[in-house]
This record gives C-alpha cells, structure tokens and sequence, in this order.
C-alpha cells in the first residue's frame, strides 16, 4: 500500500528535478499542473487517513502529521493547484510579449515544484534541523521567484525578502543543528547552558529566558511557523 505522505512529498521533488534537467518543453506548463493536481489529492488521501487512524510519524520519528498540521499542508496544495493553473497561461503571455525567457521560464516552474516540496517538509517535519534547512530552502527558492523579470524593481524586491529573512534566521544554524533530545513520544528542544533568545511574537518583541530552557517540538514547529525559529 503506498504511503500517502511519501507519495506527497516525491512528487513536487520529482516534478522538480525534471522540469530542471528537461528544461521549457511543449508538456512543461501540463507536467506543472499534473504535479501540483498529484500533491493535492496525495494531500487530502493523507488527511482522510489522519482524521481517521490519528497522528502518525513518518521516516522514524522525523516527521510527524497530526490533525493540526494536515490541514495546514493540504490548504498549501490546494493554494499551489489553483497557482499554478493560473499561471501557465499568464507565463505563456508573458513569454509572447517578451518579459520572460525559455530559460527564465524553466527557472519558474522548476523552483514552483521545489517551493512546494520545501513548504510541505517545514509544515510536517518533528525535527529542528529539517525544519530549519527547509525554511531556508524555501525562502531561497522564492527569492529566485521574486527575481524572475531581473528588473531593479525585482532584484531590490529578492535582495530586501533575502535580507529580511536570512538575518534573523542566521543566529538559529548552531542551536539547531545541537543535539536534540528524542523520546518516544515528542522531540524536545535543549537550550545549551547559557541564555538563549527566543522570538515569540512582533508585538513582544526578543524575549529572555531562563538557562536551559526546554521547549516541547510541536510547540516550537508551530511557533517557528508563525513568527521565527526559536534562536538561543
């Protein structure tokens, strides 16, 4: 039987990888939407199969998919089918008026399918280091989105959304990649013994906590999701 999540998850990256080494083909804009039409219904199989088995893990305990987050990852699939409908005549106008070229064109749909696979791995993975790389990934796929028309307006748009992410996101690497602590049930995050800062929200600003401070995974995914990565 396959595994829904698996299946998920290979198909943004394969679509992907081909759409990268074949390059602007007649089947390209359909292989696009095909892939994206997979992911989606792959999206809803798992979460039928959550709402009625429970949360289950994935890969070992590396990934993790609950009630919560299932919903999360099929609103994204649905949001990246509509997308990239849409988008396959808007680009073939763009190329017909001359804004984008056969390899800008490649670049575009190339990085679309891996957007999506670097989306559905930050909104499921039980891992801090997963979770880490994959925002990381995610936001340079878009910056090389944002920058497709390579115009000043674009390139300031890419070089602004890159700075003001990857700043903030900078001083997580070390602590993330620190050795978690894994149990059977949750993943926990160790703060080394000394002060670690924490980015809770906005409107409260960088908040101090306490030396060797332990925040449960699935609280600190979803708060890494909503504002920042937890930085000590």
């Amino acid at each position: 039987m396959l595994d829904m999540f698996v299946v998920m998850l290979a198909i943004p990256l394969v679509s992907g990888a081909l759409l990268t080494v074949f390059g602007e083909r007649e089947w390209a804009p359909n292989l696009n939407i095909i892939a994206s039409l997979g992911t989606f219904l792959a999206s809803v199989l798992l979460t039928a199969e959550v709402v009625a088995n429970g949360a289950r893990f994935a890969f070992g305990e590396q990934f993790f998919i609950d009630s919560l987050n299932v919903f999360f990852v099929t609103l994204t699939a649905f949001v990246g089918l509509t997308t990239s409908i849409f988008s396959g005549p808007y680009m073939k106008n763009e190329a017909a008026h001359g804004r984008l070229s056969i390899p800008r064109l490649r670049l575009y749909k190339s990085m679309y399918q891996l957007f999506m696979f670097t989306m559905l791995v930050a909104l499921t993975t039980n891992n801090m280091g997963i979770l880490w790389v994959a925002m990381e990934a995610a936001t340079l796929t878009t910056v090389l989105l944002v920058s497709l028309y390579r115009t000043p307006a674009s390139l300031e748009a890419a070089w602004k959304y890159f700075i003001c992410w990857v700043r903030p996101a900078m001083p997580c690497c070390g602590p993330t990649w620190s050795t978690p602590r894994l149990s059977s049930t949750r993943t926990s995050w160790r703060c080394p013994s000394f002060s670690c800062w924490s980015a809770t929200a906005p409107r409260s600003g960088w908040r101090r906590c306490t030396t060797g401070c332990q925040t449960p995974m699935p609280k600190a995914r979803h708060q890494c999701l909503q504002y920042f990565p937890a930085c000590c």
